[in-house]
């Protein structure tokens, strides 16, 4: 097994992907506070969770990272008159998370292929 196929890796793998699609929905959320009629979207926590649980029971296959999620209309507390129901704070909020989230999938995969790669070194090499 090379070290890109861990099952670690993969999982983190797909924790990014997730994050960087999300990510680019809560961009276009904020993009459109102002558009009249406009519905926020975004991803499913709990599909992306099934996937994860779904990629552990089946060792991680060779696939993490390359799912697409659907996005869904998701608007947030209040409707303005002219129908749009992004609000903006709500909005920074999710895009502050899901960034979080992202870098510590990025970090923790980062660090578990250095931890891999020093395991697989010849000692005293």
């Amino acid at each position: 097994m090379s070290l890109d196929n861990a099952p670690t890796l993969a999982i983190l793998r797909e924790s990014m992907a997730f994050h960087s699609q999300r990510h680019d929905l809560l961009t276009q959320n904020i993009a459109n506070a102002n558009t009249p009629g406009y519905t926020p979207q975004d991803l499913s926590e709990a599909d992306f969770h099934r996937t994860l649980q779904q990629q552990l029971r089946n060792s991680a296959s060779v696939s993490a990272g390359n799912r697409t999620y659907t996005a869904q209309d998701r608007p947030d507390s209040q409707t303005t008159v002219n129908g749009n129901s992004v609000i903006l704070e709500e909005q920074m909020v999710r895009a502050q998370e899901n960034r979080m989230q992202y870098e510590t999938a990025l970090t923790l995969y980062q660090k578990s292929l250095g931890l891999m790669r020093m395991a697989a070194r010849p000692v005293g090499g």
